[in-house]
């Protein structure tokens, strides 16, 4: 017997399960918390004749269909019937909620799908997709009226299923779909540590709903209301994509936080030249969580970007999920000079995936010199390139290599190297396929070896006129800031400082000693804190600031906090 037993749902789905039957996995949610009464089932045995069988899978379809706001079912058959492609139409048309429908075919060598289920499918608005061992009957956003999209709209704070079936939920709105319409931001990079030097934390103080496009990394946001995001690139784990199959990286891993839960979909830049919507098939989102990989097939695929809705933050990576072999990528070039001796110097050439920041290759480079050029070119994964360089006694190492699409960071370790006299000051470099008999696919061009260096700053250059005006003026902060109650405010306002900390400055007089405060507060608060409080006092006290930054050096500062203790920043 398949039993479904009387239950108070307080999660929005339930898997229900039966041991060697035809139907044996049933997942299903419910947009609605209410106490439900399910009914018995018999088991759907596997020795019954067709007949019998098909009966009963179309009793099975016919209580899915009584079930009120039934959004996703995914059932786990062993095999495929004919008669079961009228049943899924019924199923469909009879629930106006579900969103998603997943077949799991046990045995893939009998899957029978009909040409005339996926036209009917197309002519309500439904799309099938066959990947793996799966199969997915999920509604085309595109065809829906503007009044169903409003309702999905509504309907998307509700809960999904979190099983380990593949999420895709439909688009809620035109504008939300397409990363063209978004607000371009500079985030704002941020120290980590001693340890993590070489990696940047990206962050986003978000004013307002809407969509927000990193400058950076070119993710796009799209904001529920105002938040705070952060979020930097980790080390994708050799493993972590074991015996799935073909699936690879196609882009960094992101690790992303936003305390106030004010995201609602992420695009992802992806670097793939598509030359179809049936390659666009081949792109999704991985999801850690939890020591658990969740794979999101996209809401959309454009030229530029992969959107996803979420339901949590985490870690997410764009990944390919068929062969990349014969698929061209939007590459680049990026260059780094650096001394090795009084008499030589070397030139690293990195070929990288166009998606990849140049920020973080910068960041992990800061002692050499970053050389701005022209960097875009078209690569083909898995092919042998070559580096020409002139003149002729520049020695490069290697003299070719393979490109492969994993150089996702955060280590970036160089294609070619180039070894050459100190007094060089210019060169010519291109880069051969030597798959294709040495076509060039990034044509030949000067570099200037003198040209001072452009694009996007370092991170550490961005944080001194903020956290290190604070940790070294902290004397003069104390004896001349008048507008220590207004910051004080902002930073509450921010949930920067709590409100203990504010009343204690509030409290304390004279002024002096409110800024005493103040400061101890910014101290245990870190970099974060500080640039907030820099930003608002240059915004109440331009020429204060102005006047310090002007200054002399400001290595031996200090300043004094409340009970005679003193610490140097």
């Amino acid at each position: 017997m398949l039993y479904f037993s009387k239950s108070v749902f307080r999660e929005s789905s339930l898997t229900l399960t039966c041991p060697s039957s035809v139907v044996s996995t049933i997942n299903w949610v419910k947009s609605h918390n209410k106490r439900t009464q399910l009914h018995s089932y018999q088991n759907l045995d596997h020795e019954e004749n067709e007949l019998d069988r098909n009966l009963r899978i179309q009793s099975l379809l016919m209580f899915l269909k009584s079930l009120s706001g039934l959004k996703k079912v995914c059932l786990q058959v062993s095999y495929q019937t004919a008669t079961l492609d009228p049943e899924i139409l019924s199923l469909i048309q009879a629930c106006p909620s579900l969103i998603e429908l997943e077949l799991r075919i046990i045995d893939m060598d009998s899957l029978m799908l009909e040409e005339s289920l996926k036209e009917s499918l197309k002519q309500i608005g439904w799309t099938l997709t066959v990947w793996r061992n799966s199969v997915w009957i999920n509604p085309d956003g595109k065809k829906f009226t503007e009044e169903e999209l409003k309702k999905e709209k509504s309907r998307k704070g509700e809960s999904s299923d979190s099983g380990s079936c593949l999420s895709l939920k439909t688009e809620s709105s035109s504008a939300q779909s397409s990363s063209e319409y978004a607000e371009l931001f500079t985030p704002e990079l941020m120290k980590r540590g001693h340890e993590d030097k070489h990696k940047n934390t990206y962050r986003f103080v978000c004013p307002h709903a809407g969509q927000f496009r990193c400058s950076l990394t070119n993710l796009v946001f799209v904001m529920e209301g105002e938040g705070e995001v952060l979020y930097n690139i980790v080390s994708w784990d050799p493993h972590v994509l074991d015996g799935l199959g073909q699936i690879q990286p196609a882009g960094p891993l992101y690790n992303i936080d936003c305390s106030a839960g004010s995201v609602s979909k992420l695009h992802f830049p992806h670097c793939e030249m598509l030359s179809g919507e049936e390659n666009k098939d081949g792109l999704a989102v991985a999801h850690f969580t939890g020591g658990n990989v969740e794979i999101i097939q996209p809401l959309k695929v454009t030229e530029t970007h992969v959107i996803i809705d979420i339901r949590e933050l985490s870690r997410f990576g764009l990944v390919w999920i068929k062969s990349i072999f014969g698929i061209p990528i939007r590459g680049q070039v990026l260059l780094f000079l650096g001394t090795l001796t009084l008499e030589r110097k070397k030139l690293n050439v990195h070929l990288l995936p166009g998606n990849v920041p140049v920020s973080e290759v910068q960041h992990w480079y800061q002692d050499k010199k970053y050389i701005e050029t022209s960097s875009k070119c078209r690569l083909f994964p898995y092919q042998e390139y070559s580096l020409y360089c002139q003149p002729e006694e520049c020695e490069v190492q290697p003299m070719s290599e393979m490109f492969e699409l994993d150089n996702f960071g955060p280590n970036y370790h160089p294609t070619f190297e180039v070894f050459l006299d100190v007094n060089i000051e210019e060169v010519r470099l291109g880069i051969l396929d030597k798959t294709k008999g040495g076509k060039e696919v990034w044509n030949r061009r000067r570099i200037f070896l003198t040209a001072p260096s452009k694009g996007v700053e370092p991170s550490e250059h961005r944080r001194i006129p903020e956290t290190e005006f604070v940790n070294t003026h902290g004397d003069k902060l104390i004896q001349r800031v008048s507008s220590v109650m207004a910051i004080a405010d902002s930073l509450k306002s921010k949930n920067m400082i709590t409100s203990e900390i504010w009343g204690k400055i509030k409290a304390a007089e004279p002024k002096q000693q409110k800024m005493r405060v103040l400061l101890e507060a910014l101290d245990s608060g870190g970099d974060s804190v500080k640039a907030e409080f820099y930003r608002r006092l240059k915004e109440n006290e331009p020429h204060l600031v102005d006047e310090l930054e002007s200054g002399p050096s400001r290595s031996s500062s200090r300043y004094y906090l409340p009970h005679s203790t003193s610490r140097t920043l």
